[in-house]
């Protein structure tokens, strides 16, 4: 499909019964070439027929973190105690949502479920959210609660120095507010959880997805423990490696090491395992299989945050697409590339054909 072709569709799955007509206003394009799109859709099989019924295809739930992002840029290299001058931005943000918003953009029928307050930052998050072609309607509204934000400063390289993540409401996703969503989760294709969550949130997703791969990005190194007593459970795992240190229970101080981590963890049951390095390359594994590092493909490097949460959407795309493990871990470093090559945290230029694309530009 191309981009034109799955922007209908997105604009179909909300709305099956709109007119061609209302789709061109949309879209600003001519009623004509909303057919053309159309008649090429149902020639591919993406719809069935008449009233735009649309073939069903696996979905994926990501089940973490909505929060505002505001993150300050000092112009001098050691920001002191004081008022630094600077550059401040606000963006949607939050593990779980920027990986759903990722893979709206490659295609995929991603749900987000979480939990934002009864507030501006809430309310602003939910709509850019449902705007970008997640389907926020299992997240919950929280009267009473202020929206999870995250506040980062950086260097003027651009270094994080000093961030604080305000994630309290996740505290209240309890097992019982969950539990609405439980048959959604029970036919997904694949479903993604974040460290955000609580210990109770986690083994929720665990117990109801039963046999459906399980996805965890552990987020961070002081919210990594909570899947410790889960390894048996998980299908693919996305660590730095200091959070792995954390998992292991030992320091790491070599590549030799290293592979003991992640074979102890593969021993445990963990299948897939992608440790992000600090040179932004990953080493990969496979339980019982191959074991490789991957460096970035040659590509525009604009800011490198928010491009972990690319290479997972390009995980769990891969996944559903049937993907072998080494082209999975391929094309996810790819969707990380692309990452970094916009001030955005989520590049709305991001899609499989552009990653594809950069792949095959690199190896050529």
């Amino acid at each position: 499909m191309n981009d034109r072709e799955k922007q209908i569709l997105k604009i179909l799955r909300r709305n099956p019964l709109i007119q061609q007509n209302e789709i061109a206003d949309i879209l600003q394009i001519s009623r004509s070439r909303v057919a053309a799109h159309i008649m090429d859709l149902m020639r591919k099989g993406m719809i069935k027929g008449k009233g735009y019924i649309l073939t069903e295809q696996e979905y994926c739930v990501v089940v973490g973190a909505i929060n505002m992002d505001i993150r300050g840029v000092a112009d001098i290299h050691y920001p002191q105690a004081a008022s630094n001058p600077g550059n401040i931005q606000c963006s949607a943000g939050g593990v779980g949502r920027n990986i759903a918003h990722n893979l709206a953009l490659l295609g995929r029928d991603v749900h987000l479920i979480s939990a934002v307050g009864s507030d501006f930052y809430g309310e602003t998050l939910l709509e850019q959210t449902r705007q970008a072609g997640v389907n926020i309607s299992s997240s919950i509204r929280l009267h009473g609660h202020n929206t999870s934000t995250y506040l980062s400063i950086a260097n003027q390289q651009e270094e994080t120095v000093l961030a604080i993540n305000d994630t309290h409401i996740l505290e209240k996703l309890t097992p019982q507010l969950l539990n609405g969503s439980r048959d959604l989760i029970r036919h997904a294709g694949v479903v993604l959880a974040d460290c955000n969550l609580t210990a109770e949130a986690i083994e929720w997703v665990f117990t109801i997805a039963d046999d459906i791969p399980v996805f965890i990005d552990t987020v961070s190194e002081f919210k990594a423990e909570k899947i410790k007593t889960w390894y048996s459970r998980i299908h693919t795992l996305k660590p730095t490696q200091k959070e792995l240190e954390i998992l292991w229970g030992q320091p790491i101080r070599s590549d030799a090491d290293r592979i003991k981590a992640i074979n102890a963890l593969h021993q445990q049951g963990v299948e897939h395992i992608y440790v992000c390095l600090k040179d932004e390359s990953v080493f990969c594994s496979k339980k019982n299989g191959e074991q490789f590092l991957l460096t970035p493909p040659a590509h525009t490097v604009v800011d490198s945050f928010g491009a972990d949460d690319g290479f997972m959407a390009g995980l769990i795309y891969s996944y559903l697409e049937g993907s072998d493990f080494r082209d999975s871990a391929h094309f996810a470093m790819a969707c990380a590339a692309l990452s970094r090559a916009s001030v955005s945290i989520n590049n709305p230029t991001l899609s499989a054909d552009n990653a594809l694309y950069l792949l095959q530009t690199a190896q050529a």
